[in-house]
């Protein structure tokens, strides 16, 4: 299906692109991050090969905001695109004499053309996903900030006078409080965010018809998923979030399964909370937790197994399109 492949390595003020056709990796040259930039660079690849755009992919890393731009112009003049995983490229084997924005540009378009039987366009997310997005960043950032300030002052309490550390103390308090203003502003607008959209305000309403699913849960599973758009099972959600179970052995050593670091840490996080606070109101999974652990099971396997029923649920409603309903007979 594509022909032209096109690899470009995207920081703050420009762009590196390289292309191929297959024979060879050639560099094209670098080109301001912009509009602008965007159109004089594929004006160059247009004199460069005669395959219509149709044919063409280009593949890039997904960089956070530096690459957000390049990702949505694309997709407006209908080119076929991939915002990939960096740690994809990290983890490419062979090996590598140094490392520069050209050199990387380079082995993106490699990557790109090798894997162009498997490779799938990145998907634009709606406005109001994008939108959700931003606003969980920005909450996320506050969330980190009282953290950090509610800890702060704890490790260093020997080494101030009582005086001074009461009115760090004071302040501490009051920087706390402003972040949490912060935060409840964010979820009302949130919340009216995702109210203001049918679809959205479905499977909201749906997920957290979960015992230990609430909105914070909800919200980020319905942002990091395109509204359960973007992963096919609840499987593929689980490996996502770093809590599906993997088997490591080689020949006749065999070792417990385990989950894998690469992951999407907030949501693995979130989801350990919504575990505990299963095992607090949920007759099904407290009863499933202690018997598991009267088993004699590992605690994080069986809190790790809770979260993949959580996941699990929160599939099948939005799938199904009605709420949970409990079962009698217990797990």
């Amino acid at each position: 299906m594509y022909k032209f492949f096109v690899g470009v390595d995207v920081s703050k003020a420009w762009i590196d692109v390289s292309i191929t056709e297959g024979l060879s990796v050639n560099y094209v040259g670098r080109f301001n991050n912009s509009i602008a930039g965007f159109k004089k660079g594929i004006s160059q690849l247009e004199k460069i090969t005669s395959i219509e755009k149709s044919g063409w992919f280009v593949c890039f890393e997904n960089t956070g905001t530096y690459s957000k731009l390049l990702l949505q112009w694309l997709s407006s003049q209908e080119i076929s695109c991939r915002e990939e995983n960096p740690l994809v490229f990290a983890k490419l084997p062979g090996l590598r004499r140094g490392k520069s924005d050209k050199l990387d540009a380079g082995v993106i378009c490699q990557y790109a053309h090798e894997k162009r039987d498997k490779i799938m366009p990145t998907q634009l997310m709606p406005p109001a996903i994008t939108e959700l997005k931003k606003l969980l960043s920005r909450r996320n950032l506050h969330v980190r900030q009282c953290a950090t300030l509610k800890t702060s002052l704890k490790e260093h309490q020997a080494e101030f006078p009582s005086e001074l550390l009461h009115q760090l103390e004071k302040q501490n308090k009051m920087l706390i409080e402003n972040h949490n203003e912060c935060i409840s502003f964010i979820e009302s607008k949130i919340e009216a965010l995702v109210k203001s959209d049918e679809e959205l305000s479905k499977n909201s309403k749906l997920s957290q018809s979960i015992i230990g699913v609430g909105p914070v849960i909800t919200w980020y599973m319905i942002a990091t998923t395109g509204n359960f758009k973007f992963f096919p099972t609840s499987r593929k959600y689980a490996t996502y979030g770093g809590i599906a179970p993997f088997p490591k052995g080689s020949g006749t050593k065999k070792g417990r399964d385990r989950v894998s670091h690469l992951a999407n840490k907030q949501i693995k996080s979130l989801l350990s909370n919504g575990a505990l606070s299963a095992i607090r109101h949920d007759p099904e999974i407290k009863t499933y937790y202690q018997r598991k652990i009267k088993e004699g099971k590992v605690e994080g396997v069986v809190l790790n197994n809770i979260k993949n029923k959580l996941v699990a649920r929160v599939f099948a409603v939005v799938q199904r399109g009605t709420p949970f309903v409990k079962l009698g007979n217990y797990a």
